[in-house]
């Protein structure tokens, strides 16, 4: 379900074993037996999504965050970050600018701050939606695994598209204003899909 680039090498992630396969370095159409990656511990379910940055591959699952480090000359490692907040939209998330990578859990919106750079601050998982928590008593949470977040870079803001209660796709936004940690929300919206350009759009 899941490709990312990391390192000149190519992960893919989403079977139904939990594992994580890795290329050889340079070459994505060669995979050796030993190179892969088995998060299937604990009950945190299966992957939802998978996120390359500058620092590190962030693998999410519903319950869980795990980050895949390193290097080909030195060799991968995974790090396990929680196993008590997870991701349940992969198209939600989003690498907010000045905020971290921002992604849609089963309790809230959380922000993950310090493995988008190798800036030496540390890794931490913050809730940006304490503000709105009321809001989610109106969205359906059987399809919410289909919300999708975006960053609108000209007005400075990421949309998190949701559905609302008795919708079986996304017909609200949820806008949080990140140049000033506010909120606002956008109805009759309906987003079924989104991409960010290389410019303001």
């Amino acid at each position: 379900k899941f490709i990312g680039s990391f390192k000149n090498t190519l992960f893919l992630a989403g079977m139904p074993n939990n594992q994580i396969r890795f290329s050889a370095p340079n070459m994505p159409e060669v995979f050796p037996e030993l190179n892969l990656f088995d998060i299937s511990e604990g009950d945190g379910g299966d992957i939802t999504g998978m996120y390359p940055t500058k620092n590190a591959i962030v693998v999410f699952k519903r319950r869980g965050i795990y980050l895949i480090k390193g290097d080909p000359s030195k060799g991968f490692y995974v790090q396990t970050l929680t196993k008590d907040i997870g991701c349940i939209a992969a198209d939600s998330i989003a690498e907010v600018p000045g905020v971290g990578l921002v992604f849609l859990s089963e309790s809230g919106i959380y922000a993950l701050e310090g493995a988008l750079e190798n800036t030496g601050s540390q890794t931490v998982i913050t809730e940006i939606s304490v503000p709105i928590r009321r809001w989610f008593d109106d969205l359906s949470d059987s399809a919410l695994a289909g919300a999708i977040g975006i960053v609108y870079h000209r007005d400075r803001e990421f949309w998190l598209c949701v559905p609302a209660l008795g919708d079986v796709y996304n017909t609200m936004v949820l806008v949080f204003h990140y140049s000033v940690g506010s909120w606002s929300r956008r109805f009759d919206f309906p987003v079924r899909s989104a991409v960010e350009t290389k410019d303001h759009r």
